[in-house]
């Protein structure tokens, strides 16, 4: 079989099985099982196929709903390439946000204070944010100007940062820890002056759901409990007891979520929302007091 006969079967196929991006979803795969990019696929299809059952092997696993960044093994998230299995949520275009947002705040920081700056991203999951991080400052993290932290509560999400980051060639430069939200600082660890978090925000019955890859990616990083406040509610009600005075909090929230998550803070607290590209709220960021 050409690759050009390979990807209108599996249009076919996966478009009857209800993928609502059959065509691209079949160039992927393709690229995925050839070893080459998507734009040499599409400039090959009289090329034999090197491996019809790998092909579908991946196939069939699309057609079930399984997500293809965790068939492919890999998702590119901010020009780098993640590396993503079932332990942690797939690097989503939206977190780009939060993370461009953390560059500029531990940027200014690092000009205006007196370092080191201790700048801690909870819930890393695979670790994408960090390795972000952790590249954009690689010499101030060299210097002892910046100090960098990593954790979340699931070991396995932790193994998977880990290899992220070993990937990225960072693993010396940030901290992990193993740790419900912020448990350990002021205590094993140090306050904060910067946090970074992308908390589980989804109400239980949004997950229950399942719709998309949400069936195939760990609940505990999804499930924000009935109202998807959860555990933003745990991290903001206990944050002024754990983090460095006049600390800044950079949240990853939902669509409509910026009111109630403002009512959250603690006293004293400012708060201001950041917009994605398609004009919805998706960052919040609290000021606490000093």
């Amino acid at each position: 079989m050409t690759i050009g006969a390979a990807i209108s079967d599996a249009t076919r196929q996966l478009r009857a099985s209800g993928s609502p991006s059959a065509r691209i979803d079949a160039e992927l795969l393709l690229a995925h099982v050839t070893g080459h990019d998507r734009s040499w696929v599409l400039a090959h299809p009289e090329a034999s196929l090197p491996d019809a059952a790998a092909f579908a092997a991946a196939l069939e696993r699309r057609a079930t709903g399984d997500p293809i960044a965790y068939i492919r093994g890999f998702k590119e998230w901010q020009s780098l390439r993640i590396r993503t299995d079932a332990r942690a949520l797939i690097p989503r275009p939206e977190t780009e946000l939060l993370a461009d947002e953390a560059m500029m705040t531990i940027a200014a920081r690092m000009t205006q204070g007196t370092p080191p700056i201790v700048a801690w991203e909870v819930a890393t999951g695979s670790g994408a944010v960090a390795v972000a991080l952790a590249l954009r400052f690689r010499p101030a993290l060299t210097r002892r100007r910046l100090r960098l932290i990593a954790s979340d509560v699931s070991p396995e999400a932790l193994e998977l940062a880990a290899e992220n980051l070993a990937i990225h060639g960072v693993a010396d430069h940030v901290t992990l820890a193993c740790a419900n939200l912020l448990d350990p600082a002021g205590e094993l660890l140090p306050r904060p002056d910067v946090i970074v978090a992308n908390l589980p925000y989804l109400a239980t019955e949004e997950v229950d759901a399942g719709y998309a890859s949400l069936a195939f990616e760990p609940r505990l990083a999804l499930d924000g409990g009935p109202d998807g406040l959860a555990v933003l509610r745990q991290l903001l009600e206990s944050v002024t007891e754990r983090v460095a005075g006049g600390a800044t909090v950079l949240l990853e929230i939902g669509a409509g979520q910026a009111d109630a998550v403002a009512a959250l803070v603690p006293a004293g607290a400012s708060v201001s929302v950041i917009r994605d590209l398609a004009g919805l709220d998706r960052v919040a960021r609290v000021e606490l007091p000093d």
